[in-house]
């Protein structure tokens, strides 16, 4: 996902969480006879949904211990009505306190059904467009979307919220005979009001699955059609997308992408949409939503509708099959999608390589946060991951490159995505670390981890020159901590051809905030030294240790 706001305003009330929200019926107390909690994980997911009414019905399907007797109890925001327990009536259930727990004894063979109903009411949750929505287009058309995110699933019916639970999902959507409608997996239109889709193959998780979106005047065009994946376009004629898509770089990203990852995790049919959002972009699995007037942005990337859509491709491997172990995670999720599609510019569109990395070091260099914080209280949580789009593919991979090397950072991320599963940013530690047989804990210890704002390093050129020339790179901090890095130097002279790029490094153990250089067979006096020409290096270049000002207010 590529978020379309500004990282820096506070939400200090805000948490996405488990929020409770009460029946406004007497809530039926379970019997004696069935106290007990049952351990109990969703496998699937079936939800149906009425686009017009916003009537919703789910059926989980739960793993408990065979014959078991007990209380099965999952987040529920919503007011849930109609729980049956294995298709007959519950013992006992009540909504209190943002959960529903539903009671009764668990079949001996198979897996136990849980059903509800609830209606989802025509809203979000503040400063997101998480929720069910219906926003106009600009020929007052509208395109309604039904968005689940980190710990929201439950806005929609009991869900397990957690951002690791992975599982499979069937949709049935009903709508009105004019609307084209998309959701996750596979897709089909059993008739002219009503659209199934079935993800039964490849795992999930809630974050992305819950998805609906649709739109009346979309139409389809085929943009790839490769042995690697097929690619369809839904949008509505005279669409800006359309024109802005290369499909030619897309088909190449997809062919690059599956060489190094495997196939589209969710079949060979990916979807991607155009819709009035908030967000850049929103991976879903074999779908993807991009905001609609993309091309028109200025933007922080040389060619924001082809990066955005790159950056979703990668969220297909990076987030959905492989997706985070908790809400702290997410750092990694951004950071692998933000550095594969840099990595793909770079090789492929070099020109749009350099802008990117310049805007990532402009957000990093007033970054508010650490990407693991240890903050208490904890930071508002949108505030954070708004906080990690340049700091995240900044510190967890573009400044390991020039420490380790490109095909080891590229061969972690392979053994990081190679399958489906839960990991945390500290599995990606692990899986650098085999990649490159180095030992990244201090790297992690300094700029990963850390509480309050981080002080990244102001770094201090000094330079003499006779027959060598000696440069000595000193690291100036608040704290004195002295951070693993590789600092690239420009060497420049009285004429524009005069300029020569060097490397100083601290290495992953560094003892001393300085280090030095050696340049030999310079030929021309040099007048100045820039410190990370290409922006590979978070720095506050700030002479004094003093904070940046903030830069001018830019759009995602």
């Amino acid at each position: 996902m590529l978020l379309s706001w500004l990282r820096r305003f506070a939400l200090p009330c805000f948490v996405l969480g488990v929020m409770g929200c009460e029946s406004g019926e007497t809530p039926l107390e379970p019997p004696d006879a069935v106290e007990g909690a049952l351990a109990a994980t969703v496998e699937r997911y079936d939800f149906a949904f009425d686009l017009t009414t916003g009537e919703a019905s789910s059926r989980l399907w739960l793993d408990v211990e065979a014959g078991a007797r007990g209380c099965v109890s999952l987040p529920a925001r919503a007011v849930v009505t109609d729980a049956r327990w294995d298709g007959a009536p519950a013992e006992g259930f009540r909504v209190a306190d943002g959960r529903l727990e539903v009671c009764g004894v668990a079949p001996v063979e198979g897996p136990l059904w849980l059903d509800s109903r609830l209606r989802v009411p025509e809203a979000t949750v503040p400063y997101t467009q998480v929720g069910f929505s219906r926003r106009l287009d600009a020929q007052g058309r509208p395109f309604t979307y039904l968005l689940g995110w980190l710990e929201s699933c439950d806005l929609f019916g009991p869900c397990d919220t957690a951002p690791g639970r992975l599982a499979h999902f069937t949709f049935d959507i009903t709508h009105s005979p004019d609307e084209v409608v998309l959701c996750p997996g596979s897709l089909s239109r059993r008739d002219e009001t009503h659209t199934r889709c079935e993800l039964l193959g490849t795992r999930a998780p809630t974050y992305s699955a819950f998805m609906v979106a649709s739109h009346p005047a979309w139409e389809r065009t085929r943009l790839v059609d490769t042995d690697v994946g097929r690619v369809e376009l839904y949008e509505p004629p005279g669409g800006l997308l359309g024109p802005a898509i290369d499909a030619g770089t897309v088909a190449e990203f997809l062919a690059w992408m599956t060489a190094r990852f495997g196939p589209l995790p969710y079949g060979p049919e990916l979807r991607v949409a155009s819709g009035r959002t908030d967000w850049l972009g929103m991976e879903h699995p074999a779908n993807i939503v991009l905001r609609d007037d993309l091309p028109w942005m200025g933007g922080p990337y040389a060619n924001v509708t082809m990066h955005t859509l790159m950056h979703e491709i990668v969220h297909q491997w990076a987030g959905d099959r492989t997706t985070l172990a908790s809400a702290a995670d997410y750092p990694w999720k951004e950071a692998v999608a933000e550095y594969l599609t840099y990595v793909f510019e770079d090789e492929h569109r070099n020109e749009e390589a350099a802008v990117t990395l310049a805007y990532w070091d402009r957000l990093a260099r007033t970054a508010s946060y650490h990407l693991r914080p240890s903050d208490s209280p904890a930071p508002p949580f949108l505030s954070f991951v708004n906080d990690i789009y340049g700091t995240g593919p900044m510190i967890l991979l573009v400044q390991l490159e020039s420490l380790l090397g490109r095909e080891q950072v590229l061969a972690g991320l392979q053994a990081f995505l190679a399958e489906p599963g839960v990991r945390s940013i500290e599995d990606l530690r692990h899986a650098l670390e085999g990649a490159s047989g180095r030992d990244l804990r201090r790297y992690f210890d300094t700029w990963v981890d850390g509480e309050g704002e981080p002080d990244w390093p102001y770094l201090q050129v000094e330079w003499s020159q006779d027959e060598l020339l000696t440069l000595t790179v000193t690291q100036r901090t608040a704290s004195g901590k002295v951070y693993p890095c590789a600092v690239e130097l420009e060497l420049q002279g009285a004429a524009p051809e005069e300029r020569r790029r060097v490397t100083v490094s601290y290495g992953l153990e560094p003892e001393s905030a300085t280090a030095g250089l050696t340049v030999e067979g310079l030929p021309w006096k040099v007048q100045q030294v820039a410190v990370d020409p290409r922006n590979r290096l978070v720095n506050r270049r700030s002479l004094g240790l003093a904070r940046e000002p903030a830069p001018q207010r830019w759009r995602l």
